[in-house]
């Protein structure tokens, strides 16, 4: 039997919040094909609730969404410290910049148009978030080496 820890480490669990079926599944569809343990939300609402459940490592959120918004939906997620801490990438076709200078004050570590991205470029951005840090004791040896 895994350990929690392990698997999470191996299939870290990303939360997407899409109200449109067919791009929910593409996406979820991808990113289980990339090794991901997927979780989806068609509302906001259901969305913040399954955070809270599952606590995602990651949160791939459009911006148009039924019960909240995006927006919406990164201040209730302020409210609570256990969640708060997740990345979030807003993937969306709202362009404009007071929302996109919103949502990256609440929070978001990318705000993307969708139709600008494949899924591959999506899942990219996704695995820069999710990297380790880097090792201390490599960054030390490696200058001492120098």
């Amino acid at each position: 039997m895994q350990e929690p820890s392990s698997q999470e480490a191996s299939h870290p669990t990303i939360l997407i919040v899409e109200d449109d079926p067919a791009l929910s599944k593409m996406y979820a569809t991808k990113f289980a094909s990339e090794g991901f343990s997927v979780e989806v939300a068609h509302d906001g609402a259901v969305g913040l609730a399954k955070t809270a459940e599952v606590n995602p490592k990651i949160i791939l959120l459009d911006m148009m969404l039924p019960k909240y918004t995006g927006i919406e939906f990164m201040e209730q997620m302020q409210q609570h410290s256990n969640i708060k801490q997740i990345p979030i990438i807003c993937l969306t076709n709202l362009t404009q910049k007071p929302e996109a200078d919103r949502a990256k004050e609440l929070g978001a570590k990318e705000y993307l148009a969708k139709a600008m991205h494949t899924p591959e470029e999506i899942v990219e951005v996704v695995r820069k978030y999710l990297a380790p840090p880097p090792n201390v004791d490599t960054q030390q040896a490696e200058s001492q080496q120098g």
